[in-house]
Parts: C-alpha cells; structure tokens; sequence
C-alpha cells in the first residue's frame, strides 16, 4: 500500500516540495526564519490535533510520540519570534481514520527531508547547535527508525484503511500546505 501511496502522491509531493525549497533558499535571517516556522506552525497546529483525535494507539501505537508542532513553538521562541495564530481549516477535512493517516504520512515523511533542511539552515543562519531547528530535526538520530516503524504500523493495519481514503488524504495535504506556503 505505501508503495501505491507514494506512486500516487508523488506529484503532489514535487510540486510543495518546489516551494518549499525555493522559500528555504531565500532564507538569510532569522526573522526570515521565523516567518517559514509560523507558517508551518499556523498550517499544523490544528491539524496534530485533529489527528490525535482520530488516530489511536491500535493503529499507531507511538502516535503519542509523534507531535511536531511543540518543536516548532519552541524554534520560534528559540529565535525570539512572537506566534501570531491564524486559523486553518484544512483540519476540518479530517474526518476518518484513513483520511487522518493519510495526513500523518505527508507529516511523517517530511521528517526525513528534515536532516538536511535543519543542516542547511544551521549554514545559511551560522547557528551553532540544532536548539533553533528542532522541528527540522524532530526525532533527532532516531529518524529513520520512526519513519519505519510507522510503515510497519500501515502495513500491518492495511485491514482497517481506506487505500483511497489515505491517498486523498496525503494529496489533498500535500495540496493544501503547498497553497498555504504560496498564500501566507
């Protein structure tokens, strides 16, 4: 199934992608910074919610230990950024148990990209530890562990998913932070 999910998602994937790395090439102060994380705080602060709401420890058994957002409060307090809260509604879109994982998919996967995004920020802002790029680095050296535990957890929970419900899920993610980024 994750194979399919990736296949399927994998535009999607490219074009938020783009975006992002063309916003992280611009970024030169921390101010600058600060705007990338409050953006990526404001899109999913109310969609960890949501998902920690639908998704429970029978399906993902560490779902507890995936929360992203706190690292991304701390960043922005890290480098003295005011959080200024603005609403998404793409958390209402969650509505099931397949639709919610395929969320966590897009979340879980960014962590892997997040190493070298936490590596290139430390070079571009000349930052000395990973204390200001938490998020980026979120699980630290036990990334790719996570990142295959939760694989484990899809493939063996494939009875209780909606294979096209988790892939809207994770298109409809992808789609909506894409815009997101480009819009605030």
């Amino acid at each position: 199934m994750l194979v399919q999910l990736k296949e399927e998602t994998k535009l999607f994937h490219s074009s938020v992608e783009k975006v992002l790395i063309a916003e992280l090439k611009e970024i030169a102060t921390k101010d600058a910074y600060g705007e990338l994380l409050l953006k990526l705080y404001n899109f999913y602060e109310s969609i960890e919610i949501k998902l920690h709401n639908e998704i429970t420890e029978m399906i993902v058994p560490d779902i507890k230990s995936r929360k992203h957002v706190h690292h991304l409060k701390h960043d922005l307090y890290s480098i003295g950024y005011e959080i200024k809260g603005i609403h998404n509604n793409f958390a209402s879109k969650i509505a099931n148990l397949s639709y919610a994982l395929g969320v966590l998919y897009v979340i879980e996967g960014s962590t892997l990209g997040g190493k070298i995004i936490a590596n290139l920020l430390k070079r571009q802002l000349n930052l000395d530890d990973c204390s200001e790029v938490s998020y980026f680095n979120s699980y630290g050296e036990a990334t790719d562990e996570m990142w295959n535990n939760f694989k484990q957890y899809i493939a063996t929970s494939e009875e209780f998913i909606d294979k096209d419900e988790m892939v809207l899920g994770a298109k409809e993610t992808f789609e909506a932070l894409r815009i997101w980024l480009l819009q605030n």
